[in-house]
């Protein structure tokens, strides 16, 4: 005699629970996670990382040849009441100041300095310049005999755009970033002015940069 087995599977209504399921929560996952925010934080670290690696290439360069990267000697008269490089974008071919010393004063021209002691490549120099990557700033503060580096950049991500704003809300830019000629200026780190953070934070009117270091 022959049996007759039964072959047990899923019915059409099971299948469709199962996949109202998995997209309920592949939409819960989503919103929870924002993929565009992530991508944008990410971009955001990866700026954070670039600018760290500037000034550092720049402290480095100095310390080979005792000299910035818009100098071309050392030992060249530096004016203490103005920056050698003025609060501009480094990726907007800005003409740097009157103590620039390279044949073509401009900003993408002193980081090309940088490649010539294999501070950093070639490649680094023309990302970070490039039109289409984020609104990078760099700045020197000539204060006596110990000049400082800075460098800022404008966050896309909610989350570096917050931490730039409570920076800037709670008034530290005195200790950590002590240029008081650029910190309040249309452009600057905090641009609504030193009293003019007393609200709350709002994504869709922040302006204010990360900067180090």
């Amino acid at each position: 005699m022959k049996t007759r087995t039964n072959k047990l599977g899923f019915t059409m209504i099971e299948l469709l629970v199962v996949i109202a399921v998995i997209g309920i929560l592949a939409v819960a996952l989503l919103a929870t996670l924002n993929p565009l925010e992530q991508i944008r934080k990410g971009r955001d670290t990866r700026s954070r990382s670039d600018v760290s690696q500037m000034i550092s290439a720049i402290e480095r360069y100095n310390a080979s040849l005792g000299y910035f990267p818009w100098q071309t000697a050392e030992g060249e008269d530096i004016n203490p009441s103005a920056a050698d490089i003025p609060w501009l974008p480094i990726n907007a071919s800005a003409a740097l100041g009157s103590a620039c010393t390279l044949t073509t004063c401009t900003v993408e021209a002193a980081l090309d300095q940088l490649t010539s002691t294999s501070e950093v490549k070639t490649s680094f120099v023309d990302r970070i310049t490039d039109a289409s990557y984020a609104d990078v700033y760099i700045y020197y503060n000539d204060a006596g005999a110990a000049g400082s580096v800075y460098s800022c950049f404008a966050p896309e991500s909610n989350t570096f755009q917050r931490e730039a704003f409570d920076r800037c809300k709670a008034n530290s830019w005195g200790t950590d970033f002590p240029i008081t000629t650029v910190v309040y200026v249309a452009g600057g780190p905090c641009p609504d002015g030193e009293l003019g953070y007393t609200g709350d934070f709002d994504a869709a009117t922040a302006d204010e940069m990360i900067c180090l270091p």
